[in-house]
């Protein structure tokens, strides 16, 4: 234990009446001088707070020069209907200044603030809970009106009302979507608290829903119109639709939790619609009996109140259109203090027949200021000093591209020391560079193959070019080595027919390929039978030296290049050793990690094979990942949605003990440009067509460009410390500082205008020369 240092900690919450900390030291460690009363909760540190004035007051003593990572659990007092209770909030302090970093003075300071009104109540009520009441309410007031009509009031039965039943339809599906959208929005603690304040909020978020309402109620009104003289066939139709659309509302909960957006037609191409059941299986691991028993009281919720209401309406029925007027009125005038995520607000029937429209291409941007020249010129080839004498003194004979599937830059310890799932990397890093910003350019699997092998970007599309187009004329790292004598190999621990990328492998002019099916390796195969036709299958990962080194054999004087590709780190994420606790308090976590573990040892066993055979000074080894993998940042789990950093941040590492010394480089690398880097290590010609440029050379170009379609037509661009993201589906831009907020949570577009415009305007430039630059291939 080093030096402690007295650290203040002053949290302003003047209507708070009670604070508690919750904090760790150096990524959530423990300490040994606890303030009093602290408490080990979750195996963190749960520390109450003091009150002085308007703030709360707590004094740490701290290792010298450590991060304090920290967040706030207050409680305040509100009225809730008549009565005053206490409630209690949590301030995240989210990703932006999630740590502070301790400085080498005593008697630091540190001042939190907080705008409670930008925070959540704690839910105290679950999913089912809020469904049963739900479906009780509205069958108690079903109930009550029955007896009060038949045994008070004694009304006799009277023949149907179709037109009291024909507005009843819409008003019950509008109130279910309501009911539906607070559990989207994650807001049912503050409408729970607060139902009043919350309204204009509320009605923003559910203008889409009461748009399809009008929509549907004006299309089966002109049906119910021409049908009049028999109008039962077109309710029964309309209440069908309105059952259906209340079932999709319900799946939209879970999805919009997991993807941060409805399914679109793109989603459906990437997972189960068209291609695998990646997707599906996700929402359906995070779906219990319990989730499935609250959507269907949500579904049967909506039969007492269609009754309810026509028995309403029965008098009445132009009072339903007045109420879908005015709910729509109202939802188009409200004006909420806080924003809403796109993703939220999105009704699942309009975002999915929206994307149907632009399942062609790509949507529309604006191309002002466009210079696709700047993407064909090729820069001076000037290598950085050392490397320009360190790769002419050696003679690096081989290499070696290890992929980690869905490995974020993240969870990889040289990167990242809080998670220690890959330590035999961070041994062998003073042998090694590495790459502090790089990305995959787009978050797919496939898409990352041929950037990796073709050196260049990707099909700007929710298309794969390993499934329409795998025999692209494209040169490959294995086609010119092939022409230069090399033997070449891919084994892949996965199934190669995702997405046809056995289709495209064939075409790159690869010696030997295979994937779990042709491998002898005694290792248990990871299959699930409900997906036996999904190619999702695979082996354990410690296979791939075992193949490798069996191919290898074979001609160990012949130069070789090889590509392996690991499997267990991919959704659902297996392990075969002894499960690791991480401490994350996330189950899919615990999974990825030991798995990333797996995928660690695997490199550990291919490293050590090389150097008993005395091949490691004479290979290049290049690990890095195809993307990363989201679990809750930015409300996404997976990869696919969205290109912030746990996207696409991905480790890339270049091994050689003869090269490298542990350096590490702030260049930002893109996946294209792997194939000329390895090119210039060998001192061979890079060909015209890869638009990747070698990350040594000292000319090469500052941007590197990204790009996601499955869900919102997302592209965005890394320059030094700033990332832009334009959203072209919603028109939206957003910049972020990095160095200042890693977690992207602060979009500064606003306050640098004429830089985002700039970036903006390269952005389209690149979306504009990629379109061009692919279609001409694809002819």
């Amino acid at each position: 234990m080093t030096k402690a240092d007295a650290v203040e900690i002053r949290y302003h919450a003047p209507d708070a009446t009670h604070v508690t900390m919750v904090w760790g030291i150096n990524y959530w460690k423990l300490v040994e001088n606890r303030p009093a009363g602290t408490t080990i909760q979750d195996k963190v540190m749960h520390s109450p707070m003091v009150r002085d004035g308007d703030d709360y007051v707590l004094k740490l003593h701290v290792p010298d020069s450590c991060s304090i990572e920290y967040m706030f659990r207050f409680e305040k007092e509100q009225r809730f209907f008549l009565k005053t209770t206490r409630v209690e909030y949590w301030d995240y302090n989210q990703l932006a200044s999630e740590r502070f970093y301790q400085s080498k003075n005593d008697g630091t300071v540190v001042k939190v603030s907080t705008d409670d009104s930008q925070l959540q109540p704690i839910k105290y009520i679950s999913l089912l809970t809020y469904s049963t009441v739900c479906f009780l309410f509205f069958s108690l007031l079903a109930l009550l009106l029955f007896i009060t009509e038949k045994y008070m009031l004694k009304k006799a039965s009277r023949p149907l009302n179709s037109n009291a039943l024909f507005f009843a339809i819409p008003i019950a599906l509008s109130i279910i979507l309501i009911v539906i959208r607070i559990m989207i929005m994650g807001e049912l603690g503050r409408f729970v608290v607060s139902p009043i304040t919350s309204l204009p909020l509320l009605l923003k978020a559910c203008l889409q829903d009461f748009i399809y309402t009008v929509v549907l109620t004006v299309v089966f009104g002109f049906l119910f119109l021409i049908k009049k003289n028999n109008p039962r066939p077109v309710l029964w139709i309309f209440a069908s639709f309105a059952i259906l659309s209340i079932v999709i509302g319900v799946a939209n909960i879970k999805i919009t939790e997991l993807l941060g957006m409805p399914f679109n037609y793109r989603w459906l191409y990437y997972s189960d619609f068209l291609m695998s059941s990646d997707a599906s299986r996700a929402i359906g691991d995070h779906i219990d009996k319990s989730s499935l028993f609250a959507y269907l009281l949500m579904v049967l919720a909506a039969i007492p109140l269609i009754w309810l209401l026509y028995r309403l309406l029965a008098q009445r029925p132009l009072i339903a259109a007045l109420f879908l007027v005015l709910a729509f009125s109202a939802a188009c005038l409200a004006k909420p203090n806080l924003p809403i995520a796109e993703g939220k607000k999105e009704n699942p029937v309009i975002y999915f027949v929206s994307s149907l429209f632009q399942s062609n291409g790509l949507p529309a941007i604006h191309n002002k200021g466009m210079d696709a020249h700047q993407f064909m010129k090729k820069n001076e080839y000037v290598l950085d000093t050392p490397y320009r004498s360190t790769f002419n003194e050696h003679d690096i004979k081989n290499v070696i591209i290890f992929v980690m599937e869905s490995a974020s830059a993240e969870y990889i310890t040289p990167f990242n020391p809080r998670y220690q799932a890959t330590p035999f990397l961070d041994s062998i890093k003073h042998a090694a560079v590495l790459f502090d910003a790089a990305y995959a350019h787009a978050p797919a699997t496939n898409k990352s193959m041929v950037s990796l092998l073709c050196g260049s970007y990707p099909y700007l599309s929710y298309k794969a070019i390993t499934a329409e187009k795998p025999d692209i004329k494209w040169p490959s790292i294995t086609s010119e080595l092939k022409r230069s004598g090399y033997r070449t190999s891919f084994f892949n621990s996965g199934d190669n027919r995702f997405q046809g990328a056995d289709s495209f492998l064939k075409h790159r002019e690869i010696d030997e390929i295979r994937d779990f099916r042709q491998n002898s390796c005694d290792a248990p195969i990871f299959s699930e039978p409900q997906y036996a036709d999904e190619n999702l299958d695979g082996i354990s990962d410690a296979c791939l030296p075992v193949v490798f080194f069996d191919w290898l054999e074979k001609d160990r004087v012949t130069p070789f290049f090889s590509m392996m590709w690991t499997y267990q780190t991919h959704y659902p994420y297996y392990s075969t050793s002894k499960k690791i606790n991480f401490n994350t308090n996330n189950e899919m976590k615990e999974r990825y990690l030991n798995a990333l573990h797996d995928g660690d040892q695997t490199l550990k066993e291919l490293v050590r094979g090389l150097n008993e055979r005395g091949l490691l000074d004479a290979t290049l080894i290049v690990v890095l990942g195809d993307h990363g993998e989201a679990f809750g940042q930015h409300g996404q789990t997976s990869h696919a949605g969205g290109i912030f950093e746990e996207n696409l941040r991905i480790p890339l590492i270049f091994i050689n003990p003869q090269l490298f010394n542990g350096e590490r480089r702030t260049t930002v690398a893109g996946i294209s440009d792997v194939a000329p880097t390895i090119f210039s290590i060998l001192r061979k010609t890079v060909p015209n067509e890869w638009q990747g440029e070698n990350l040594f050379n000292k000319n090469r170009r500052e941007k590197v460009y990204f790009f996601t379609p499955y869900s919102d037509w997302l592209f965005g661009c890394r320059e030094g410390d700033f990332k832009f993201i334009y959203n072209a589906t919603t028109n939206a831009s957003y910049l972020y500082n990095l160095k200042e907020d890693p977690g992207e949570t602060v979009n500064i577009a606003g306050e640098q205008p004429d830089y985002a415009e700039q970036l903006g305007n390269d952005l389209n430039a690149w979306v504009e020369y990629q379109k061009q630059h692919v279609t001409a291939y694809l002819k």
